[in-house]
């Protein structure tokens, strides 16, 4: 509530301090006879680019990496990983530890005893986060599932630099209508792997 209060009232302070400069604008093209409107237009645009100019880059930006990048694949069914490797499935346990490693850009959680689900963040364009999460078999390196998703900024209630105070370029995930079923058949990817040898399906 504190955070919104204080960006509500920094955006009210710009809103004035905008009118201010168009309203000099506009006298000062009058008193050299030259076109206030023209003058005034300026003086808004200048404004309106002084703080909001990466508004339309970064969803412009963000629709793109989601329409070429973002999405589900199986690369190799379960199914299909058990007959290449016959008999290591009813050996696995599924790991208790929900603990994760990091290793740069790369979040690390331990499945069971072949498998684990790596996440990894990158930045691209205007800050675009990339968050790329992979199932891998850790005996050969190889991606079973990837889920790739897209997102931008920070919440304002937990910011970590100024950008994430701008509101307006925050986007929370390619999949926009809420429910996510991209990231639910990842998921239900992950717990099949993580289960195997257990007994469960």
């Amino acid at each position: 509530m504190v955070v919104g209060f204080i960006i509500l009232i920094g955006l009210v302070v710009y809103l004035i301090l905008s009118i201010i400069v168009i309203l000099i604008g506009v006298r000062y093209a009058r008193k050299k006879g030259k076109s206030s409107w023209k003058y005034g237009l300026f003086a808004a645009i200048a404004m309106y680019l002084g703080i909001f100019w990466d508004f339309i880059p970064i969803h412009i930006a963000h629709k793109y990496y989601c329409e070429k990048e973002a999405g589900f694949t199986i690369y190799k069914t379960i199914e299909k990983w058990k007959e290449e490797n016959p008999g290591v499935a009813e050996t696995l346990m599924p790991n208790k530890s929900v603990a994760s490693s990091i290793t740069n850009d790369r979040k690390r959680y331990v499945l069971n005893q072949r498998f684990a689900w790596d996440i990894n963040t990158t930045k691209h364009f205007l800050g675009i986060r990339k968050n790329d999460n992979r199932i891998i078999d850790t005996g050969t390196s190889q991606i079973l599932a990837q889920y790739v998703d897209f997102s931008s900024g920070q919440s304002s209630l937990d910011p970590k630099e100024f950008r994430d105070f701008k509101f307006w370029i925050h986007t929370k995930s390619c999949e926009k209508d809420g429910r996510k079923q991209k990231r639910k058949e990842f998921y239900k990817f992950e717990g099949r792997v993580e289960l195997l040898g257990s007994g469960k399906k």
